[in-house]
C-alpha cells in the first residue's frame, strides 16, 4: 500500500504525472471515476473524482491536479474503511487525543454538532504543513473517522 508521503507528494501534481499514477496503481483497484456535473458551474471547472470504493479512499481532481484525497478510516456511503498508513501509524491507531499529542494545538477546529441541512457534523482539527494541510474529522467515540489531505 502507499507510504503517506507518497499521497503528500502526489498532491499538485496532474492526473497523469508519474507519482500520482504509481500511487492510483498501488492502491489496488480501479476507481470509479465520475465529475461533478455542469449544473455546478465552478469557476475552476469541473472536479474530477476517482473513487476507490474497497480501498476507502477518493481522489478529486481540479483543474487537473490532484486537489484533495479523502480517508474514510470508518466505513461510510459505500466506501470500506482505508487501512492503510497515515502519518506512519495504521489509520485506525489514531483517536482524538491520540492526533492532539502527536501533532499539537490544531490551525483550526470545530465540535460535533448537529446541521439541519447536512445532518451531523463530525468534530474535526485541520493543520497547516505550507503546501498541504490535513484535516481530521473523529466519530463520537473519539477515534478517527476520516481524512482529508489537501493542497493548501
Amino acid at each position: 500500500m502507499n507510504a503517506w508521503s507518497d499521497f503528500v507528494r502526489a498532491l499538485g501534481q496532474g492526473e497523469e504525472e508519474p507519482i500520482v499514477t504509481e500511487v492510483c496503481h498501488r492502491v489496488g483497484e480501479l476507481p470509479i471515476i465520475l465529475e461533478t456535473p455542469d449544473s455546478y458551474n465552478d469557476s475552476v471547472g469541473k472536479t474530477k473524482f476517482y473513487k476507490f470504493f474497497e480501498s476507502g479512499l477518493e481522489f478529486g481532481f481540479r483543474a487537473g491536479k490532484l486537489n484533495h484525497i479523502h480517508f474514510f478510516v470508518q466505513a461510510h456511503e459505500g466506501y470500506s474503511a482505508y487501512r492503510g498508513d497515515m502519518l506512519g501509524r495504521v489509520a485506525q491507531a489514531w483517536s482524538e487525543q491520540e492526533v492532539l499529542q502527536e501533532l499539537g494545538r490544531a490551525d483550526k477546529g470545530g465540535q460535533g454538532r448537529l446541521d439541519m441541512l447536512i445532518g451531523y457534523v463530525h468534530p474535526w482539527v485541520k493543520y497547516e504543513f505550507g503546501m498541504h494541510a490535513l484535516r481530521m474529522e473523529f466519530s463520537k467515540d473519539g477515534n478517527l473517522w476520516k481524512a482529508t489531505l489537501m493542497s493548501a
